[in-house]
């Protein structure tokens, strides 16, 4: 994904984005005591709209499994660019986070959690992901998180073992809509 500037416009964005995430997503996190820093959140989000595109037909298959567990064995809230962390560094983190390695092993669970039950989460991840893509200052680039995102979601889809895979590609298309990237 694309590189990130330091600019008074974008450490205003990011001292707002916590914030409304944190709100966002309290729920969630309170049930599943996953308090996450400001660089796992980043990280966490870019990988919902995957948890989203894995619940489209209601069911997690097993290639789906194999796709969560090869994302969750390359997470690395510790490898994020200094750039991206110097950014994130400018808004307030709440008392208690996660160690980043408790969030590298957690991550795939939180995942596949959340695609089994995108249902009472749905409203939320959504808004958060549509705050998240705000940053994308270039959302046509190739390398940019919409492109990104709407690639992660089309081939979950074309890797599906769904028995109907034109609902679940509806589907798909309405999480893209609702997101805010097609």
């Amino acid at each position: 994904m694309q590189a990130f500037e330091l600019s008074p416009q974008a450490i205003d964005e990011v001292r707002e984005f916590f914030p409304l995430i944190r709100q966002h997503l309290q729920g969630y996190m309170q049930e599943r005591d996953f308090i996450m820093s400001n660089s796992q959140i980043f990280i966490f989000l870019t990988y919902i709209p995957t948890a989203l595109a894995i619940s489209a037909d209601k069911q997690v298959d097993q290639q789906e499994m194999r796709i969560l567990d090869k994302i969750a064995k390359s997470i690395d809230a510790n490898a994020l660019d200094l750039n991206l962390v110097e950014l994130l560094s400018f808004a307030p983190e709440p008392m208690n986070v996660m160690l980043n390695e408790e969030f590298n092993l957690r991550i795939g669970a939180e995942l596949l959690h959340i695609a089994r039950d995108m249902d009472r989460y749905e409203k939320d991840f959504i808004e958060a992901v549509r705050l998240l893509l705000r940053f994308d200052k270039n959302p046509d680039a190739d390398t940019s998180m919409t492109k990104t995102f709407s690639n992660f979601m089309d081939q979950i889809v074309k890797n599906s073992l769904a028995i109907n895979k034109d609902q679940e590609l509806e589907k798909i298309i309405a999480y893209k809509k609702k997101l805010g990237i097609i």
